[in-house]
């Protein structure tokens, strides 16, 4: 058959497991020239109890279902109801389960009820995830015409989704990806391109776009992607959610669609996303408290550390007092590439709001960032994209334009095995490097302490338009040292204070490119979200370090 009637099959699919009640007119949606952001006008289609429902944070939501306040299945619906008309403004989602989802809320009540117990920690609770995790009586297609038709059983589900389930959470819906799931952006010839909710002319990013632009919209309370160079943190950022990047080993990736199968170094992470950060905390706490090594033998034995959590929370400023004692590195720029003018703005803002509240903070001049991401990239495309084109081949269908960047155009031969073993040797140098550098900053703080955490760019702008994200060392380098790494929402660009530097001279070809990419109508209301950056599988102490940055954006804003 035909690639092109099977994309449309399956749209077509998409669109009839909308329910009818719930599919938008052609006249709700407003053109993008008229009206770029949509997240103002998603509450016009929800009822006050639905709103009520999907703007809470999911710990909330697990607490009013366990206290019977609200029921599973009216928390459950309310979800797909705001999912359903997310993909009609953004084109998010890449599988709808609402029925299913409704199914199980069903029998989660009747159980509460008869037995007067909860199924798990996450009884009731609404989930979604990046259609790259295998998921009972649903495709995972990751944009691959080719690979539609092929419906996922139980045994296929990974550890995660067994804990998920077992804990009482619901999936409701997998959201979009890029073709190949390696690009930056979220296009692919099935589901067509995800788009930003706050600025319908910018890309939601990759390669969790669709996670992204779901979360943003309050689609889902919780979701689930994966990152192997930023595909979690670049949507965060451009969202204007939080998401984690934890290190490899922490959080089981089994049970997912591969691209590059037994890699062995490099390889992807699993991250959760979330648009608030309490409840993204106790996620990931509850998913490294379940034992998850028992069940795949990637995940390290290394439970939740509460003492390391709790000690680097006891070193949050409390309001007023100004008495943080973190340390924290700060790099606007990696020499490469300037960020544009509105991510410029968000780390003054970051860096100002941390010394206000009476962090120290240094100037982060480490080993050159670009080379090493470069050979990060070379490592993902040492296979010359075998697998990507094989499943392209096999549907006849076109490749999306940004994969000829990573793969070229034609066929290429994969890197001979002394090749790649050296890119794996440069790697492990810069690793090494980084390292000592990171050791050294203790000779150069005041406190006589290494630097606890660093804050970089999540990218060198805002959310771009599709086809143009070009750079992407800001979010691989935290990939290449497999660095824990969180995001956390800064602010949005804004066409009258983030002015473009007519007189600004490039760093070089890199920048230049950047440089004409920015515009400041172009670009406005775009959500900015900056990196933190901690050391190699420490989880908890990012994870305390984003919420001391939230509390000082906070106060900083409040003056």
């Amino acid at each position: 058959m035909d690639w092109r009637r099977l994309a449309e099959s399956k749209r077509e699919a998409l669109r009839t497991a909308i329910p009818s009640a719930w599919r938008l007119a052609e006249s709700d949606i407003p053109p993008a020239a008229r009206l770029k952001d949509v997240v103002s006008i998603v509450p016009q289609f929800l009822s006050p109890l639905e709103l009520q429902i999907t703007n809470s944070p999911p710990m909330v939501i697990i607490e009013e279902v366990q206290n019977l306040n609200w029921s599973a299945l009216e928390v459950t619906r309310a979800f797909c109801h705001r999912a359903a008309i997310a993909h009609q403004l953004t084109n998010c989602l890449a599988e709808i389960c609402f029925e299913a989802a409704e199914k199980r809320a069903s029998e989660l009540d009747t159980s509460l009820r008869i037995t007067g117990r909860t199924t798990g920690p996450l009884h009731g609770l609404p989930i979604s995830l990046k259609d790259r995790f295998h998921v009972s009586g649903l495709e995972t297609a990751c944009g691959y015409v080719s690979w539609l038709g092929s419906v996922k059983s139980a045994k296929d589900e990974g550890v995660l989704v067994q804990r998920l389930r077992q804990a009482g959470a619901i999936i409701i819906a997998k959201t979009n990806v890029p073709m190949s799931m390696l690009i930056a952006e979220t296009v692919n010839n099935i589901v067509g391109s995800t788009i930003n909710p706050y600025n319908r002319c910018l890309s939601a990013g990759g390669a969790c776009g669709g996670e992204g632009a779901l979360l943003a919209l309050r689609g889902s309370p919780m979701g689930w992607g994966s990152d192997i160079a930023g595909s979690v943190r670049i949507p965060c950022g451009f969202n204007n959610i939080f998401g984690l990047r934890p290190s490899f080993g922490r959080i089981s990736r089994s049970g997912m669609a591969q691209n590059l199968a037994g890699l062995p170094t490099g390889a992807s992470v699993v991250g959760p996303m979330c648009a608030d950060l309490t409840s993204l905390t106790a996620m990931v706490k509850w998913i490294i408290s379940s034992n998850s090594w028992q069940d795949d033998h990637e995940v390290i034995d290394l439970p939740w550390n509460e003492e390391r959590f709790t000690s680097t929370r006891n070193r949050i400023c409390q309001p007023g007092k100004g008495n943080g004692t973190l340390v924290f590195g700060m790099m606007s720029c990696d020499g490469e590439v300037l960020p544009h003018p509105p991510v410029r703005r968000a780390m003054r803002m970051v860096k100002d709001a941390l010394l206000q509240s009476g962090y120290e903070v240094l100037e982060w001049n480490p080993p050159p960032h670009s080379p090493a991401a470069d050979v990060l990239f070379q490592i993902l495309g040492s296979t010359a994209g075998e697998e990507v084109r094989k499943a392209i081949h096999a549907s006849h269908e076109p490749p999306i334009p940004q994969l000829s960047e990573l793969f070229g155009s034609g066929d290429m031969e994969p890197s001979p095995t002394s090749e790649f073993w050296k890119l794996c040797d440069m790697r492990e140098a810069f690793r090494a490097q980084y390292h000592e550098y990171w050791k050294s900053t203790r000779e150069l703080t005041a406190c006589r302490r290494a630097v606890d955490g660093v804050i970089l760019p999540t990218a060198a702008h805002a959310a771009p338009p599709e086809g143009t994200f070009k750079y992407h060392a800001y979010t691989a380098i935290p990939s290449t040292l497999d660095f824990t790494t969180g995001v956390v929402p800064v602010t949005f660009a804004d066409c009258f204070i983030d002015n473009r530097d007519v007189n600004y001279q490039p760093l070089g070809a890199r920048d230049r490119a950047n440089w004409h990419l920015y515009h400041e109508d172009l670009f406005d209301g775009a959500p900015v979200g900056v990196q933190v950056m901690g050391q190699r599988l420490q989880e908890e102490k990012v994870l305390a370090m984003m919420e001391a940055v939230q509390n000082a954006l906070q106060q900083y804003r409040m003056g």
